[in-house]
């Protein structure tokens, strides 16, 4: 599994590519547990994820809920695909914010902070 993190304005970006399933999520624990802790929001681009499984679903949704107990928000960025179909087919996009590419996520998120 590969992986990149990085900071956007006050949101920690991480970036996913391959698979997401039992293999990477063990990889990938310090990186999620590190992420969970994180002082601001997260945004988990699986754009370029073309599979993911239970343990992978259930690793977002791991970190989802660490970042809301603690105040903080999470998106996701997730083009048409397997990923995309799961998450919409178990209802998990109703509560973590998918948005098709980062141009759109930046757009709500402007369109929010304007808001308020």
């Amino acid at each position: 599994m590969e992986s990149m993190t990085y900071t956007l304005n006050d949101t920690q970006v991480v970036v996913l590519e391959n698979e997401f399933d039992a293999m990477a999520v063990s990889a990938l624990r310090p990186l999620f547990e590190e992420l969970a802790t994180y002082h601001g929001n997260v945004l988990a681009d699986i754009s370029d994820v073309h599979f993911i499984d239970s343990s992978g679903i259930g690793a977002l949704v791991f970190l989802y809920k660490r970042l809301i107990m603690n105040g903080h928000h999470m998106a996701l960025v997730c083009g048409p695909g397997q990923p995309h179909d799961l998450l919409e087919m178990l209802h998990i996009d109703r509560v973590i914010p998918c948005h098709d590419t980062l141009k759109t996520y930046m757009r709500a998120r402007n369109m929010m902070a304007a808001a308020s």
